[in-house]
């Protein structure tokens, strides 16, 4: 994957390049520079005669630590007995590594666009409820500190990302920890939501056990209204019969509150 963001001081994109890799791979290091090249290749711009900056990250998910050398000039044989005038000559590059695995502990530090990144990937693979919901809530905060024009998207590529690695999760799970962290964007979820049920995304979600279908309708739906869905219209929404709720589930990002109502009478 190909991320593109700005740092600070930087007149240009910095591009960040993610290989993802669930065992062990010697040669990783000759892949990602075959990457590398390749976007300069495509990058390279015939005026100033640059190519931009590209910072690539391995992400590992794998059962054991990741063991394999991320410089590539350590690499080469003898590298240690050459002269300095000699080492000019060999391509000095290294790659950052990421350890998901269970016995690796890797703090992620840097962009926070790349932090957004890694901790929605250390979501996906969280082992319990509690450590996903940890996860999420970090993945939250790091968005919160983007620039405005990008919340949307990466708000959006997480909660996507989520919804397809993790069968264990539903959209409330997402939106109860978003509300707790990122209050007053209510109206990036709905839409980000809409999107999702247009994809197919969120129909699946919400044909569950009839409780269920309650509780994420009712979840939804304070995001949609706001103060306007007071407690007892949740307990309407409770009490109402699977007719009912399969109308309101139909026509949730449309409903308007006096519909609603009309419904639950």
């Amino acid at each position: 994957m190909l991320y593109k963001t700005k740092i600070k001081g930087q007149d240009g994109y910095v591009y960040i390049l993610m290989e993802h890799k669930s065992y062990i791979e010697g040669k990783v290091i000759f892949q990602l520079l075959r990457y590398i090249t390749s976007i300069w290749e495509e990058k390279y711009d015939p005026k100033t005669k640059k190519v931009p900056i590209i910072i690539p990250i391995v992400i590992y998910h794998g059962r054991e630590v990741w063991n394999v050398e991320t410089n590539l000039s350590n690499m080469v044989q003898g590298i240690e007995d050459l002269p300095d005038e000699l080492k000019t000559y060999l391509p000095t590059y290294r790659y950052e590594i990421c350890d998901f695995s269970i016995k690796g502990k890797k703090r992620i530090i840097g962009l926070t666009a790349t932090k957004v990144a890694l901790e929605a990937m250390r979501a996906g693979t969280a082992m319990t409820e509690k450590e996903f919901k940890e996860r999420l809530a970090i993945v939250f905060a790091y968005i919160n500190q983007l620039p405005e024009e990008q919340v949307h998207e990466w708000f959006e590529g997480c909660m996507i990302y989520l919804l397809n690695v993790r069968e264990d999760i539903t959209i409330e799970d997402i939106l109860k920890v978003q509300k707790e962290i990122m209050p007053g964007r209510g109206e990036i979820v709905m839409t980000i939501a809409e999107k999702l049920r247009n994809e197919g995304k969120l129909e699946g979600k919400l044909e569950g056990k009839l409780e269920e279908r309650k509780e994420l309708i009712i979840e939804i739906l304070n995001q949609r209204f706001g103060k306007d869905i007071d407690k007892k219209l949740e307990e309407k929404i409770r009490k109402a019969n699977e007719e009912t709720i399969n109308q309101i589930k139909k026509n949730i990002l449309s409903i308007t509150i006096e519909e609603l109502k009309e419904l639950l009478k």
